[in-house]
């Protein structure tokens, strides 16, 4: 099932359980977007999804858990399980420090424009052309395509 959709069931589900109308949330949204969601037309942002999780009197990722297991046919317990297995391997891999360092006084820390290289592929690649190896062989071998390998072929002249 298509994720709008369950948001749209999830939203008329609380609704319906808590005896609340469209109006009642008329702090949040306003009702053409709410009656949009309803009826699976409209996408939700992070913020709206914020919103009418708290005018319903839940957290948004109650929210969000529900429509995901909705969505996906799969029990929330299953999906909580699954998520809280994913948390744990981001946090013993350092996730929060890295996390951290994406942020800079409440704000996103500024990025070099660009693509972000992959310093390690670079290497390989310089390494792989320092042995006499062609770019097909190196592309081969490093299972890259020719045109990655192209691309920091000549770096070290640069």
């Amino acid at each position: 099932m298509k994720l709008k959709l369950a948001v749209g069931a999830v939203l008329r589900a609380l609704r319906s359980k808590e005896g609340r109308t469209q109006e009642s949330l008329l702090d949040a949204t306003s009702r053409p977007y709410l009656m949009g969601l309803e009826h699976g037309k409209s996408n939700i942002s992070l913020e709206k999804l914020e919103l009418i999780s708290t005018g319903l009197g839940i957290s948004p990722l109650t929210f969000l858990a529900l429509a995901l297991s909705t969505s996906r046919g799969q029990s929330t317990d299953d999906l909580l399980a699954q998520t809280q297995a994913e948390l744990d391997e981001f946090l013993a891999a350092g996730g929060l420090d890295e996390l951290s360092t994406q942020l800079k006084d409440g704000e996103l820390a500024p990025r070099a424009p660009g693509r972000q290289l992959d310093q390690q592929r670079v290497t390989d690649v310089l390494h792989c052309k320092a042995q006499g190896m062609t770019q097909k062989a190196t592309a081969e071998k490093l299972g890259v395509s020719k045109q990655a390998v192209n691309r920091h072929w000549h770096r070290d002249q640069n």
